[in-house]
């Protein structure tokens, strides 16, 4: 009579002993993945806005009009995206729409010369105040602790910083972390 091969496999403790153990490890990572991913979309977000401003203060200087950066339609802040627009009053046409994906993303702007969520480029690519100066402005961007910074001088300079990190890089300009 020939002998049946028997099939080698886990018994159910095996099976339960291993899930067991990786649910351990997955709980023991995840702050720190947790961590990560908002460090992530703030590092995403911060680069986006200074490329957008950049844009912004490149289209002006290039065509010759006024380009403006401010809140989607709707939106009281910058916390949830934001939008280029070329020209200025109702015939502005759209330049860019960038929507953040993370949703515990803050944005805070702190600027010269008046209390706004928009920041306008003239023709000549300096950012300006409604009363003619110029405008420098710090957005400060958090999600979960973690926090960076855009600054825009007032000549058009954008520059970004990380909160304990770089040295001259002010922690306190910073939104609450939600």
């Amino acid at each position: 009579m020939p002998r049946v091969a028997r099939c080698a496999g886990m018994s159910l403790a095996e099976l339960l002993a291993c899930l067991a153990i990786l649910a351990v490890l997955a709980a023991t990572a995840w702050p720190s993945f947790s961590a990560l991913l908002a460090r992530q979309a703030v590092d995403q977000a911060a680069d986006r806005l200074a490329a957008s401003l950049a844009l912004a203060r490149s289209t002006a200087m290039a065509r010759r009009i006024e380009v403006t950066l401010q809140p989607l339609d709707g939106q009281p802040g910058l916390d949830r995206g934001w939008q280029l627009l070329a020209g200025s009053g109702p015939d502005a046409t759209p330049l860019a729409v960038v929507e953040p994906a993370a949703s515990c993303l803050r944005v805070a702007l702190r600027q010269t010369g008046r209390d706004s969520h928009t920041m306008r480029f003239t023709a000549v690519g300096y950012s300006r105040s409604e009363q003619g100066g110029f405008q420098a402005a710090t957005f400060a961007l958090s999600c979960r602790g973690a926090q960076r910074q855009v600054r825009l001088g007032a000549q058009g300079r954008i520059r970004l910083c990380t909160p304990g990190r770089d040295s001259d890089c002010d922690a306190a300009d910073g939104p609450e972390p939600p």
